[in-house]
């Protein structure tokens, strides 16, 4: 018993270390005007909430997907939940964030968006390794993966988003977002998670600082 609650523990801890360790590297580029700590951490928790969400639509998706004809793991139900999660995110921060005093700049919406984000991805990982049984060294490298994987993926997707957002094209976000999910998930189901798909990933994190700069040009 004491050793399944160290597992349990463990894993958690690692689950919420992944995400937490990407939003700070992120929140650096917001050093000139950073977003209060409270806001912050208020739009993380509502992206962990998120993932509940998306997760019953998901499923809802999965019990009629059949019946309409889309195979599991076929190129279209990969659109399908990548549009469910990447839409979801983005409510998070239209619906509570949007019109707080502090989402003042154009830069904002990359910020929250990937918080967010982050936020969901944490709660993802959490769901993962809690629910998968393995040893230390198996969750160690499956943590390795998801770092520079799906986590990573998550925050770029959505860092996207809040880069056309800000220049009023919401709907070219949101498809961004999703072509970005969709053909990440799509690599990996192809080729394994390792090469194509950080190739992929470091490919699109040089545009996402690009865009960062593009940003902090007109604060």
């Amino acid at each position: 018993m004491e050793l399944t609650f160290l597992k349990f523990l463990i894993s958690g801890g690692i689950g919420l270390a992944l995400g937490i360790v990407w939003l700070s590297f992120f929140l650096l580029e917001d050093d000139e005007h950073p977003e209060p700590k409270s806001l912050l951490f208020a739009t993380f928790v509502l992206g962990l909430a998120s993932a509940w969400v998306a997760i019953a639509c998901e499923q809802i998706f999965a019990v009629h997907s059949p019946a309409w004809g889309i195979a599991n793991y076929s190129r279209l139900s990969l659109v399908v939940n990548s549009f469910i999660e990447e839409s979801i995110k983005f409510g998070v921060i239209w619906i509570f964030i949007r019109k707080s005093r502090f989402f003042d700049e154009p830069i904002d919406r990359m910020i929250y968006m990937i918080t967010a984000s982050l936020g969901f991805a944490t709660m993802e990982n959490l769901l993962f390794f809690l629910s998968v049984a393995m040893n230390m060294n198996e969750l160690v490298n499956l943590a390795l993966l998801r770092f520079i994987g799906a986590t990573l993926m998550h925050a770029i997707a959505s860092g996207f988003l809040g880069y056309f957002w800000s220049r009023k094209k919401i709907v070219w976000g949101v498809a961004g977002a999703i072509l970005i999910h969709a053909g990440f998930n799509e690599m990996i189901l192809k080729s394994g998670p390792a090469l194509m798909p950080t190739i992929f990933l470091i490919v699109l994190s040089f545009l996402l600082f690009g865009y960062f700069d593009k940003l902090r040009e007109t604060i």
